[in-house]
């Protein structure tokens, strides 16, 4: 899915970027796709700290990074690589973004996740690749 904006959404509008999502008071289960080339980002300003659970349910590894919190946020530090079919569980803190990239850049990346802790304010889009 390649949404047609540029600034973060609120919680509320998780069914833009999360496909088959469904939302509970501070957990988020969803069926994530991350198309080719591109990297899923969630969070980033949150008062407190969420979790990232779940597993590769598609064809290609995805990468998780956590981006500091702040203005610049800073490099983005690589938490992991979840090859298909294995499970991820990162822990991000308040103010931290966390980074989901497709490594393919021919095929889409599709994720079972649940996300838990500060899930009201965390923010999501997508972006190309560096």
């Amino acid at each position: 899915m390649k949404p047609a904006f540029a600034p973060r959404l609120p919680a509320a509008a998780v069914a833009l970027a999360f496909a088959g999502t469904a939302v509970s008071a501070g957990e988020i289960n969803s069926n994530l796709q991350i198309e080719a080339g591109k990297t899923f980002e969630l969070g980033g300003g949150q008062p407190g700290g969420f979790t990232v659970t779940g597993r590769n349910t598609g064809p290609v590894a995805v990468v998780v990074l956590a981006k500091g919190a702040g203005e610049s946020g800073g490099a983005a530090v690589v938490k992991g690589r979840v090859e298909p079919g294995a499970n991820v569980d990162a822990a991000f803190g308040a103010g931290e973004q966390a980074l989901l990239r497709n490594t393919s850049d021919s095929r889409m990346a599709r994720m079972k996740l649940v996300v838990r802790g500060d899930t009201s304010s965390l923010g999501m889009t997508y972006s190309a690749n560096p």
